[in-house]
């Protein structure tokens, strides 16, 4: 910016003066650009553009911010010089966000969410957790050695005695309601789908396989039984498909369980029957000691799934935060 006065030029001081300023704080406005990097003076602004938005206008927002109009209009006016974006229109037509005005609101929202969230866990970090946890589980997990949930609720225990553990076996879909509906907290499944409104964190994979017991006639088949012969016995499986085992397909179309089961334990007892076949853990037929023993058929149909822990994370109260430390620890 250049100030030199050519030769047969002379303006007055006053205007030479006025021009010199507004050069400057143009200047200074550049060098204030956003970076990406947020100081507290940005977060206030942030907050005083939510309350305009939300209130629907400069004049609304007044009596929340405890403000006069002058002084909102130049806060709002900051932000957009410090992010380089126009966020609103205001005056006589009315107040209306922009596009980048709405995009930066959402973003403002999930801001001041996570500050709050971050604030809680500071607050929980200076007091002793309490109240009750609840959790939800699928069946059979204990049998499985990759299994850490005992390991991680013992090292809560020992963190954070006053936290009661209260431990649910229900099947995987059930899990999953009810952690939206906020009965649980947390929950240990087998993950058969993923839900939006849920976060999963992936610990280990579960294979499952056909069995039946050694005397039953697809056993005595062997290596010689096909997916038509399954057809010709009876198949027991779950109620919900999501929970266990998957489709069997053949030239007859989808084979249907002719009985029902909500947990492992149950579909063991049919299998070992001797009357009918289904999916089982194979963690869970290796560890089963006493008779009938149990034959794995048609490994070709075996299949893994991921075992999940499970949040809504939307609710995430403090020993949910503390727990979920120590699974990072550990598993």
């Amino acid at each position: 910016m250049s100030y030199f006065i050519r030769r047969g030029h002379m303006p007055d001081a006053s205007s030479w003066i006025v021009q010199f300023h507004k050069d400057r704080l143009t200047m200074n406005r550049m060098t204030r650009a956003f970076t990406g990097q947020l100081a507290d003076s940005d977060i206030r602004l942030l907050r005083v553009f939510c309350v305009v938005t939300e209130c629907g206008g400069f004049a609304a927002a007044e009596s929340e911010l405890q403000m006069g109009l002058p002084s909102i209009s130049r806060y709002i006016k900051d932000l957009e010089i410090r992010l380089g974006m126009r966020l609103c229109q205001r005056g006589r037509i009315g107040f209306a966000l922009t596009q980048q005005g709405a995009q930066i609101y959402d973003a403002s929202q999930r801001l001041i969410r996570n500050m709050e969230q971050f604030e809680a866990d500071v607050r929980s970090a200076h007091s002793e957790l309490t109240g009750v946890l609840q959790i939800g589980m699928a069946d059979t997990f204990v049998t499985d050695p990759r299994f850490r949930l005992s390991e991680v609720i013992g090292q809560f225990r020992r963190r954070h005695p006053r936290v009661a553990i209260s431990l649910n076996v229900q099947t995987s879909n059930t899990v999953e309601q009810r952690l939206l509906d906020g009965s649980f907290q947390a929950g240990m499944i087998v993950m058969r789908r993923s839900m939006n409104q849920l976060s999963y964190r992936h610990l280990y994979k579960e294979t499952c396989s056909l069995y039946c017991t050694n005397e039953h006639p697809l056993a005595v088949k062997g290596a010689a039984a096909t997916i038509e012969d399954l057809f010709k016995h009876d198949y027991a499986g779950f109620g919900y498909a999501d929970d266990g085992g998957r489709p069997i397909s053949g030239g007859r179309g989808v084979l249907q369980p002719a009985a029902h089961v909500d947990h492992t334990e149950a579909l063991a007892i049919l299998i070992g029957s001797g009357t009918f076949f289904g999916y089982l853990p194979d963690h869970y037929v290796s560890a089963m000691s006493r008779p009938p023993r149990l034959t794995k058929i048609l490994p070709d149909l075996s299949f893994a799934s991921n075992v999940a822990f499970v949040t809504n994370p939307g609710t995430m109260p403090p020993s949910l935060i503390a727990l979920i430390t120590i699974i990072d620890e550990l598993v």
